[in-house]
This record gives C-alpha cells, structure tokens and sequence, in this order.
C-alpha cells in the first residue's frame, strides 16, 4: 500500500519543482494531468488523516523553500488523498483544490576571477533546503515562518533571531561575512522603531533613537534573504 496526494498549483511550476522532488523520500509526479506528492515516510502511515497531517507539515517547508527560491505570492495547497492498495485498486479522501501563483523562475549567473561563468537555478536547492529542515528545526521554523507568507517587519526579524540562534549570535553572522554589523544594527532599530515604521514595528513604544537612516522593507527583505541564501549555503555544503 502507498498513499499519494494531489497538490494544486501553477502547472508550470509544478513542472519546475517535479523535476527537483524526485527521491522516494519525497516526490513530485505528474499522473493524468495532475500533480501528486508521493514519500516513503507516507506508506507508514494508518489512515489519510495521518496522512494530510504529514503532508501540511512537509508542504510548510516547501512552500517556504519556494517562497524564498521562486518569490511565490500564494502557498501550495493539498486537495485528494489517494490509497493504492496492493491489488492496484485505488481509494480517494476529500477533494479540495486552490490555486497558486508563482513568478516565473529565474537563474543566478556568477563570473569568478578566471572568468569560469557558472549559472545557478534557484529552485535547484529547493530539495536540499527541504531535506535538511526535516531533520533541523531551526531551518525549518524559517521556511515556515516564509511559508506563512505574512513577510512583515516582525516576521523578518524572527527569522533573523533563529539564524543568530542557529550560528551562535550576530558576531558570527559578521564573522563569515554574511551581514555588517552596521546593516544589522540598522535593520534591528528600523524594526523596533514605531516611530519610523509605525504600528508594523516590533516594539509598541520607542526604547532607543530611532535610526538616521532607515531601511525600507524591500532593503530589509532583501537583507534579511541575503544572509538567509548564505546561511542555507553553508547547511548544504555539509550534505
């Protein structure tokens, strides 16, 4: 017996991350027009309630490794789950669909000093950046907080505090030259400040001056998703 569960999304890119979710610990098939999320971890597993509730928990990093890797504005979501028996005959749970909408993906292109071009697929990673957080909490409480898709002020800082959890403190994020400790000062007051950011702020009355030079929240995402890329760069090289 196995169990396969149908996953409503964008059909190309579903195609996209059908090509990179391809182990039997955790698949993404396409079967009659429609795309399934397949593991061995499933087939253990009594009844579809088990079922959709490890499917959620696995869907949460996904769509977090998405959000980050292909700027995706709206999650996956699960629909039927399937019961093949062992005789082929196959049984289906609760149908519900949804829609997704994802940018369209997009390459990094990298020019090293001998001039070797080397392209990189963001989504490429999405995979590893999956198969890691099943077994560490830390990445994956970030790809949950990005897969909740509230990428706010507060959400933003969270995350940074789960890195500097994870590396021992801002002074080791400085030392492996993902942020300056003056980036990091000025995100961290920006996002404290209600004087600067109001209501969106962290803190609900202002404790400190309020920065010179504010970010902005598209500065603060996109520096918060640079030390965020850096990080996960250096959990993968330990694969």
């Amino acid at each position: 017996m196995e169990w396969m569960v149908y996953i409503a999304g964008d059909d190309f890119n579903l195609q996209e991350l059908s090509k990179l979710l391809t182990s039997p610990k955790l698949c993404l098939i396409k079967e009659e027009n429609e795309y399934y999320l397949k593991s061995t971890s499933f087939n253990q597993l009594d009844n579809s309630g088990e079922v959709r509730n490890k499917v959620e928990d696995i869907l949460s990093l996904i769509n977090g490794a998405a959000r980050l890797a292909l700027g995706t504005r709206k999650p996956l979501t699960t629909g039927v789950i399937k019961k093949i028996k062992d005789d082929g005959a196959r049984e289906g749970f609760c149908h519900v669909t949804d829609q997704i909408t994802f940018r369209d993906a997009y390459n990094i292109t990298t020019v090293s000093n001998d001039g070797i071009v080397q392209e990189f697929h963001q989504s490429s990673q999405i995979s590893n950046w999956v198969k890691v957080a099943q077994s560490n909490e830390n990445l994956a409480k970030v790809l949950r907080l990005l897969g909740n898709f509230d990428y706010d002020w507060v959400n933003l800082y969270r995350i940074l505090e789960v890195v500097m959890k994870d590396v021992g403190g801002t002074s080791n994020i400085i030392k492996r030259g993902w942020a300056t400790d003056k980036s990091i000062t000025r995100f961290k007051r920006t996002a404290q400040s209600p004087e600067v950011i109001g209501d969106l702020a962290r803190h609900g009355i202002q404790k400190d001056e309020p920065p010179e030079d504010p970010m902005t929240v598209s500065e603060a995402k996109s520096f918060i998703e640079t030390i965020l890329h850096k990080w996960l760069r250096s959990k993968i090289e330990k694969l």
